[in-house]
């Protein structure tokens, strides 16, 4: 039964859960073949219109190389994603036409988590299109010890839908939404600001983000033709459900019983369910085999509330004992037990959280009912361009690329171009734990009038009557101390290094030092 491969597959492709897809898709692919870098003149592509999409086909060398790790190294993983695709992509191009997107984004959650509702990255972002809490929650999804509505194919895919139209109304551009969706809509328009485009191809952003959108369109292209790239698409029954209302918590294998099915399937289908049972006092919509959802409604409806068991979390107070919380709650120490774990009843402390049954009665009416059909953040428009305005070059400044060389400091090439290294690092996106490297490229802005950093004219004093030797600044020392410490003028100290009395100078700039023998 196809509703069984589901949880085996889960086992088989992504163990231990918490491995992260994106990232580690990309070491993989990284460590085969060289990523098409800045370095490499990079064409907007050749257009090969055959389909009338949003997406008409583009060749580049950053496509490429993700079309021959796909149908190469990576052809077992690509494929065994695309398995799991098929089984939920009816699902989310159904909720796709109906928020009146394009039917091409399903490929998003296809290089998001390969299509794993259990997907976990480094960043905590979870489910098939891989939301970070915060955004998940900006979007209307529930998330909580109880429940993970990320995990949950119709609910996350109606949020990622509602963030991608949010995207897509700033620039009006599918690969800057994309991009956005990657590493944030504030990311994207800085970059947009400082370098004066709004072409995917001619931005610099984070590496990842980079290779985000041509690894879009790589799967995206395989897919319009499986064939020619020597991929197989698997024929499988798509997952099917249907879909129950239940608005306090309820025992999993209760709505199994009810459903005629077993607690497995109900767990495969329902991931985001982290516990045995139906969050409290929260309305869902819980999935159930399809044709299997009146019989269920009606059984769930015909079970007295008195029998009915319900949960909830209870912080053990001082001078609290197992016996006196099973009474408070009409449950026996032994259920305490059972459900939490403990095996001596006189070991809890004060704080420890219990999980404890209820009987129907005690059931409040549910207090969150499902948003994500209804949450739609607007993104702030004005505030994302104030923000991206912050960090623009001023007007009447020009573009240079500098390139780093051996013992350059950001600190010297920040005077020679009459800035701060501050800026230097803010245009760059150079946090203040990344260092400067030879052959890196930086970029800076200038007034329109500068002609390039003055020709330096290196101080050579009479060797018969000098003695050169050089100096390495460390973290408080200052012009003054420097030239304490060698006994020579601070003047002298300036000129020798081509410096001037409000010149900044950084640990690990070396000054020329010349001492009369």
């Amino acid at each position: 039964m196809i509703l069984d491969r589901l949880g085996g597959l889960d086992t088989l492709y992504f163990k231990p859960p918490v491995a992260p897809f994106t990232t580690f898709e990309d070491s993989l692919a990284l460590s085969f073949a060289d990523w098409p870098d800045f370095d490499v003149q990079l064409d907007d592509g050749v257009l090969f219109s055959k389909y009338n999409t949003v997406f008409p086909e583009i060749s580049n060398k950053r496509i490429d190389f993700w079309i021959n790790y796909f149908t190469g190294p990576g052809k077992a993983r690509f494929e065994r994603s695309v398995y799991r695709m098929q089984l939920y992509r009816p699902i989310v191009e159904e909720i796709l036409d109906e928020m009146d997107l394009p039917p091409e984004l399903a490929c998003v959650a296809l290089i998001e988590s390969g299509y794993s509702m259990k997907a976990v990255s480094r960043a905590a972002a979870v489910g098939p299109w891989q939301f970070i809490r915060g955004t998940g929650k900006n979007y209307g999804l529930r998330i909580n010890w109880w429940y993970d509505e990320r995990r949950n194919i119709v609910a996350s895919t109606y949020a990622a839908g509602n963030y991608l139209t949010d995207l897509h109304g700033i620039w009006g551009d599918w690969f800057l939404a994309m991009a956005a969706y990657n590493c944030g809509e504030y990311r994207v328009a800085r970059a947009v600001a400082r370098q004066r485009t709004e072409n995917f191809w001619h931005l610099r952003l984070p590496k990842q983000t980079q290779r985000y959108v041509p690894k879009f369109l790589a799967a995206l292209y395989i897919l319009r033709d499986p064939q020619k790239y020597g991929i197989s698409i698997p024929a499988v029954e798509p997952v099917e459900f249907d879909q129950v209302k239940i608005t306090d918590a309820t025992d999993l294998s209760t709505v199994a019983k009810c459903a005629d099915t077993t607690l497995k399937v109900i767990r495969d289908l329902n991931p985001e369910c982290l516990r045995w049972t139906t969050p409290p006092k929260t309305e869902i919509m819980i999935k159930v085999p399809k044709g299997s959802g009146e019989m269920c409604a009606a059984k769930l409806d015909e079970i007295p509330p008195e029998e009915r068991v319900t949960w909830m979390r209870h912080k053990v107070k001082r001078g609290e004992t197992l016996s006196v919380i099973a009474t408070k709650y009409g449950a026996s120490v032994s259920s305490l037990k059972t459900l939490n774990g403990i095996k001596n009843a006189h070991r809890i402390r004060e704080g420890q959280l219990l999980i404890v049954p209820l009987q129907g009665h005690h059931a409040e009416m549910a207090s969150s009912k499902p948003a994500y059909k209804t949450t739609q953040r607007t993104i702030n428009k004005k505030a994302l361009e104030s923000y991206a305005q912050r960090h623009a070059p001023p007007s009447g400044y020009k573009e240079v690329v500098y390139t780093v060389k051996q013992h350059d400091t950001l600190g010297q090439i920040a005077e020679d171009y009459r800035t701060s290294a501050r800026r230097i690092r803010s245009w760059n996106d150079l946090s203040y734990r990344r260092y400067i490297y030879p052959g890196q490229k930086l970029k800076i802005y200038v007034p329109e009038s500068f002609n390039g950093p003055a020709q330096k004219t290196a101080v050579v004093l009479d060797e018969s009557q000098y003695t050169k030797s050089t100096h390495v600044v460390s973290k408080g020392e200052s012009f003054y101390s420097i030239s304490k410490s060698y006994d020579v003028k601070m003047d002298e100290l300036l000129t020798w290094n081509d410096k001037h009395p409000r010149s900044t100078i950084y640990p690990g700039d070396v000054l020329q030092i010349w001492k009369r023998k």
